[in-house]
């Protein structure tokens, strides 16, 4: 019993003790390893995020809450950035270069919503129109911060003005005859009551009658200023319906325009086409560009004229309001419960075949010959009435007619129409240097400066304008220049005359209102900008409002 040997230390050891430590080593390795397995996948899963987020055409940028960047792709970077990193700076400063928000800032108000804002901003730092979203990210009601998208649509919008220009262009084509028409009988009226007043004053003509009256002197007078109103009232209005301008929109009224373009098309379209008009004139005002309304109008009834094939013409137009309850819901489908100004014009043309009516409104659809038309007339009228807000709904029958019929919402405010009230021309002491390069539109402004007061230096010429300044620049008080002059422009002289005369006030006029911007007038130092031909009672007040604006500095 004695004879057993013990057991060594080692011999008496739990194994599993043993083993612990290659244990624990073996699952550190294999904790590391899959550490390092989820440290690859991550890196795998950022750089595929990071090509997906790059491969993203559209500039997009992650914002945070106070608009700093904290990541931009790759189209980002390029448009903002010139390829470099764009963290921690301020989108402002990237798409305005500005040091605030911009004016029109695409971030939704209700940021915890998560509502999208979508937008059209135009960008005149980087040069470029954008469509852009811009979303809030939202967790447990946090706003952790944005996801802003811009979508350059700079030449989608450069096309589209271009294509509305054209379309303006083919309308005019087709109005030329009736304009001109209209300038012979204006030319007409003043022409002959000018000849009545030459041939009847005493001593001009021997043969004629010289006892002209005072009442008769002013009768001819009155009409001449009337027909000439005429004439200026029509050049206003082919000059804003053929000019490239951006969308200026304000609650008017369009029964003046309206009826102005019905006169229009009287003296334009054949005597065999009746023009009856049905015009509300208590119609709701509308916010709108009062020139897109005219071109819609314009081109829709020139539309309707062209469809009428025989001798029985007619072409019926209509301008009321419509609250647009349950029969106006059922009939236009597209309406909302509104009050809304309604147009229509309605024709008993030839009309358009059924299979044809879904196709009208695509761009360059046309169911004219080649060298016709461009096709892009009721593709840009669509375009203009959707951007009002409004809808156009059409009906025709082949061989029965086309009814068009445009709806837009009623202006929420309507402000009250200023009355022209009548007044007393202001009189003046100061002295004024005009300057026209036309001898007789100096010597007939000079006249009628002077019977309000003023003693004038008369110029024809920049240069000569420029050396009154030089030499008599103390005693002059106000500079009317006009804008388009031989050797240099208006804005040139303006130019010329701050660097003699730094706070010297000008008045630039011109017979073109799209020839000089805002930005470049404030830059010339132009005070006031006033359109050809000008008007002498609104002459008198702007000098008077322009001088006494000057003494209050």
């Amino acid at each position: 019993m004695f004879g057993k040997k013990k057991k060594s230390i080692h011999q008496t050891s739990n194994p599993d003790i043993t083993a612990a430590p290659q244990r624990a080593s073996r699952e550190l390795e294999r904790e590391t390893e899959s550490h390092r397995q989820t440290l690859r996948a991550l890196r795998q899963t950022e750089r595929e995020w990071q090509r997906t987020f790059d491969a993203i055409k559209d500039p997009v940028i992650i914002l945070s809450p106070d608009l700093k960047v904290r990541k931009g792709n790759a189209a980002a970077k390029k448009l903002l950035g010139g390829g470099k990193p764009l963290e921690g700076k301020y989108c402002y400063e990237l798409f305005a270069g500005s040091k605030e928000t911009c004016r029109i800032c695409p971030v939704p108000e209700s940021s915890t919503s998560g509502d999208m804002q979508e937008q059209e901003v135009e960008h005149r730092y980087l040069g470029r129109t954008f469509h852009v979203n811009c979303a809030p990210i939202v967790e447990d009601g946090q706003l952790l911060g944005y996801a802003y998208t811009a979508k350059d649509i700079t030449l989608q919008r450069t096309l589209e003005k271009q294509l509305i220009q054209a379309q303006k262009m083919e309308a005019i084509a087709t109005l030329a005859g009736g304009i001109a028409h209209d300038f012979n009988n204006i030319l007409g009226a003043i022409l002959g009551n000018t000849d009545l007043l030459l041939y009847r004053l005493p001593g001009k003509n021997n043969d004629g009658d010289p006892t002209l009256t005072l009442p008769e002197i002013t009768q001819h007078l009155q009409a001449i200023k009337k027909a000439a109103n005429r004439a200026k009232d029509l050049v206003s209005q082919i000059l804003a319906f053929s000019r490239q301008s951006a969308s200026r929109r304000k609650n008017v009224s369009i029964v003046p325009a309206i009826k102005e373009a019905i006169k229009l098309l009287r003296s334009s379209l054949p005597a065999t086409i009746e023009i009856k008009a049905d015009i509300d004139p208590d119609v709701c005002r509308i916010h709108a560009d009062l020139t897109q309304i005219h071109q819609v109008f314009m081109n829709l009834c020139t539309n309707a004229a062209q469809a009428i094939d025989h001798e029985e013409g007619r072409l019926e137009i209509t301008l009321r309001n419509v609250d647009a309850g349950p029969d106006e819901l059922q009939r236009y489908p597209d309406l909302r419960p509104d009050r809304y100004l309604m147009l229509q014009v309605k024709d008993n043309g030839h009309g358009i075949p059924a299979d044809l009516l879904e196709r009208i409104f695509d761009p360059f659809f046309t169911t004219r010959e080649v060298g016709e038309g461009t096709g892009m007339g009721l593709a840009v009228i669509h375009g203009i009435v959707t951007s009002h807000d409004g809808i156009i709904d059409v009906r025709s029958r082949e061989g029965k007619g086309s009814e068009f019929t445009v709806f837009i919402p009623c202006a929420a405010e309507e402000s009250e129409a200023q009355d022209d009230v009548v007044v007393a021309l202001p009189l003046g002491k100061e002295t004024i240097l005009f300057v026209d390069d036309e001898e007789e539109i100096v010597a007939m402004r000079t006249r009628m400066l002077q019977y309000l007061g003023y003693t004038v230096l008369p110029a024809t010429s920049p240069e000569r304008a420029l050396e009154y300044v030089r030499t008599e620049g103390e005693r002059i008080d106000l500079v009317i220049t006009d804008q388009t002059m031989p050797r240099m422009t208006g804005l040139h002289l303006a130019r010329e005359i701050h660097k003699l005369q730094p706070e010297m006030p000008i008045i630039l006029c011109s017979g073109f209102s799209e020839a000089v911007t805002p930005d470049e007038a404030r830059n010339a130092g132009i005070s006031t900008f006033l359109m050809k031909p000008l008007d002498m009672r609104l002459l008198a007040q702007t000098i008077r409002k322009t001088v006494n604006s000057r003494r209050k500095e």
